[in-house]
């Protein structure tokens, strides 16, 4: 008969601590995997299911400070007491098939907002044109708080005017599913890398952020009020001085009396922003402008039709068969909030960015 060799216990329990050791080691390394890139990531459980989105918080540094320190709790807000997440329970407020869901209006809070506004964070390269980006929501230029959106399609025409600072790179299924009143039920930050482990925002980091911010800012508005004013100067030398900032050069004569309140008129113009170039004219839907070349005429009533305070004040300026250039400073045009037209079906939809001085071409029709 064959010898049967026989292990004592002990090697046997070498053999076992060996084994299990390596078991360990698997799932240990599995553990420590990282879930996604380096980079900063919000894991946005609701109750639809879990979507993630990237925060580019090397670019927009200042936008992501505001976010992950609500999320978390580590800056100071006028809504909730230290400490407590921002986002979790907030409801999905607006949600526009085809073009974004909104969220960021705290549960419970003392008011709807974090009780301070922020700068535009506007960076070349990001951009609304698809599916999944991220941006702040807000209500006009530089009046960023705690409302954010994911954009459901290519809004591209809002590059410029909002600051785009994520991009969902999982779960898209539930971004598109969320309807209108479905919840967060928890924002988790999460940090891959030496980078993101060591962006910590707090209440004193991101006040100097938007600090220097606020400098920024005002340093570009001076730099476009110089551009606006040399490039009037030297397209309309002519021009002649109005009220509320407006000029307006006569092209063409008109005849009798000023129009009174009351009266009803046709008029057609042709326009464009000044600095951009933009080219716009008037559509019969009460003369809302949209992309085009020949300006069609619309019903005017004198005090009544409104298309913006520059506008409606150099119409009721002018006689009948009249036609002039008017230069609109931006206060007097659609000011802070802009224009947002309706999208046509396949078409790109026109807008008038906030804080755009605009050139017309005016003329009250027979």
């Amino acid at each position: 008969m064959r010898k049967i060799r026989r292990f004592d216990d002990s090697r046997i329990a070498l053999f076992a601590l060996a084994a299990l050791g390596i078991c360990f080691s698997i799932i240990f390394a599995a553990s420590c995997t990282p879930k996604y890139p380096e980079g900063l990531y919000a894991e946005v459980t609701t109750n639809k299911g879990l979507f993630v989105f990237r925060i580019e918080f090397e670019k927009t540094p200042m936008t992501a400070a505001n976010f992950v320190g609500l999320a978390e709790g580590t800056i100071a807000n006028a809504a909730l007491p230290p400490g407590t997440p921002y986002f979790n329970g907030v409801k999905w407020h607006r949600v526009v098939p085809g073009h974004v869901i909104q969220c960021g209006i705290p549960k419970d809070g003392k008011r709807e907002d974090p009780g301070y506004e922020f700068p535009n964070e506007i960076v070349p390269g990001l951009s609304h044109g698809k599916l999944g980006m991220v941006n702040m929501a807000n209500g006009g230029p530089h009046t960023n708080g705690s409302e954010w959106c994911v954009m459901l399609g290519d809004r591209s025409y809002l590059d410029g005017d909002y600051t785009v600072w994520g991009e969902v790179i999982q779960g898209l299924d539930i971004v598109t599913s969320i309807v209108q009143g479905d919840e967060i039920q928890t924002v988790k930050i999460v940090r891959i890398g030496k980078a993101a482990k060591a962006f910590h925002p707090t209440t004193e980091s991101f006040k100097k952020m938007v600090e220097d911010a606020w400098v920024r800012v005002k340093k570009e508005d001076i730099e476009r009020k110089t551009q606006e004013d040399t490039a009037v100067a030297a397209g309309w030398p002519q021009a002649v001085a109005g009220e509320n900032g407006l000029k307006y050069i006569i092209l063409k004569e008109g005849r009798g009396k000023l129009l009174a309140p009351g009266a009803k008129i046709r008029v057609a113009y042709s326009g464009k922003c000044l600095l951009s170039g933009k080219a716009f004219v008037s559509t019969e839907e009460e003369g809302i402008p949209y992309w085009g070349e020949i300006p069609a005429a619309f019903e005017y009533e004198i005090g009544k039709t409104k298309v913006n305070p520059g506008f409606d004040a150099s119409v009721a300026a002018m006689k009948k068969g009249e036609k002039r250039l008017v230069i609109v400073p931006s206060e007097q045009g659609y000011g802070l909030s802009g224009l947002y037209t309706k999208q046509r079906p396949g078409e790109k939809r026109f807008i008038i960015s906030p804080r755009t001085m605009l050139v017309y071409e005016i003329e009250i029709l027979d």
